[in-house]
């Protein structure tokens, strides 16, 4: 009798162990269940399949016609911490702030086998299209080429998509100078086994659209247009991407005409949180610029290092041809063993899917990143004095699946000799920031 409290107890504890698992068992037979009966979908009239495999899709019944919708959404939220002078010279950059950093509705789909299309709003920006674009696949001699309202090919960096990138925000450098998105035509193709890529196009300076029917008035209040492209090597592929060497050069000559504005080179502090610019050149009047960016990228299992240098040349007699420059450096190490996703067919790093999805239960917790990042930019040549700030950032990302990321940075940002208003001799800032990513 003095054995059978502790024998029964044993036992109700082992029953009770056994019917979690099998509770656990049944709640993910469930939802693969039903995950796969969402994905297989349902068949509509006159034959078009309906269902959801990353994204809602619609494909007609011979598939020559199909429409995908995506929807990307991005919360921040920190504190920017500043010194003494940089607080007093902008007033509103100390403080906390929580916004949507992007909440993005994408609609892409393809015509036959000749045509695809894309169209992207971001709400969280005033209506801000992103991508507005076709493009024509079965062109005689040169394949395809795409028109429309696009990224021109320029930079790294600056062509991986916000939600692959490693950082909350793209470096000093690659905001400052970077050509962002513009009406144009671009061609865009891979070569020596997808050992090489290369893209080119030439694009009218429109900067960014805010309304489909603001795009005719813009595209005729252009400001020059721009000769721009972009060329990538990989001296070593190894391993479906597990080792890599990547290597590529990006050119850009605008060809600006005589309007009220001209180049303006500034970027914020590697946070949305602030609009505030700490190096900014104001507006400058030139006849023409030119700008280039080297690029390298070292993949080594789930250790990799990336790097560009970008370096900004002005026509202007006036001004007697100033020079701008920046660089970036950052290493990446991934805890749980992954390594970065290379597409050889564009040259850039796509979204990252754990080996193990966050699920408790099974003690499997995702994927977990650490970063750090070295950014510098120089804004200061002859006349002008837009000043030269060098950031530092240590980062944390944890993937709990293919879709949602959450992510963590902390940046200590150094302001020097800005002689533009407002003037900066010396400033910190601190900033820390945290996002939730989810696309669907």
């Amino acid at each position: 009798m003095a054995m059978l409290g502790p024998c029964l107890f044993t036992q109700i504890i082992v029953c009770k162990a056994t019917a979690d698992s099998l509770q656990r068992e049944n709640i993910d037979s469930f939802y693969k269940a039903l995950s796969e009966r969402v994905e297989k979908g349902a068949t509509g009239p006159k034959g078009w399949h309906y269902y959801l495999k990353d994204g809602l899709r619609m494909d007609s019944a011979e598939r020559n016609f199909t429409f995908r919708t995506n929807l990307s959404i991005m919360v921040d939220g920190g504190y920017i911490g500043a010194d003494d002078q940089l607080e007093g010279a902008f007033p509103g950059l100390e403080g906390s702030n929580v916004e949507f950093r992007q909440l993005k509705v994408s609609f892409l789909g393809t015509l036959y086998d000749w045509a695809e299309f894309k169209l992207s709003i971001d709400f969280a920006n005033v209506r801000d299209i992103k991508d507005e674009w076709i493009q024509f696949k079965k062109i005689p001699y040169i394949e395809h080429i795409t028109l429309g309202y696009m990224k021109e090919p320029f930079s790294l960096e600056n062509w991986t998509s916000l939600k692959s990138i490693s950082f909350m925000e793209r470096s000093l450098p690659t905001a400052a100078f970077a050509p962002g998105r513009n009406f144009g035509i671009r061609r865009h193709t891979t070569a020596l086994d997808q050992r090489m890529t290369w893209a080119a196009g030439a694009f009218l300076n429109t900067g960014s659209l805010s309304d489909v029917g603001a795009s005719k008035d813009q595209i005729s209040e252009a400001n020059g247009w721009n000769l721009t492209a972009r060329v990538t090597g990989l001296p070593l592929y190894e391993e479906s991407g597990k080792e890599i060497l990547h290597m590529g050069l990006s050119y850009s000559h605008a060809f600006l005409s005589e309007k009220d504005t001209g180049p303006h080179l500034r970027t914020r502090p590697e946070s949305r949180l602030t609009d505030d610019r700490l190096v900014d050149t104001g507006d400058f009047f030139a006849n023409a610029a030119d700008l280039i960016a080297a690029e390298v990228a070292v993949v080594n299992g789930p250790l990799s290092f990336q790097g560009e240098y970008f370096h900004f040349w002005a026509d202007t007699d006036e001004l007697n041809n100033p020079d701008f420059w920046g660089f970036y450096l950052f290493g990446s190490y991934f805890i749980t063993g992954e390594y970065r996703n290379y597409s050889r067919k564009s040259g850039t790093f796509y979204s990252l899917e754990p080996n193990h999805r966050f699920h408790p239960s099974k003690r499997e917790w995702g994927a977990w990143e650490l970063t750090s990042r070295f950014s510098y930019i120089d804004l200061n040549s002859e006349a002008i004095g837009g000043g030269k700030e060098l950031n530092f950032t240590a980062g944390l990302n944890w993937y709990l699946d293919k879709k949602t990321r959450f992510m963590f940075n902390y940046t200590r940002a150094k302001v020097e000799d800005r002689k533009r208003p407002p003037p900066v001799d010396r400033g910190q800032s601190d900033i820390f920031q945290a996002r939730l990513q989810f696309f669907w």
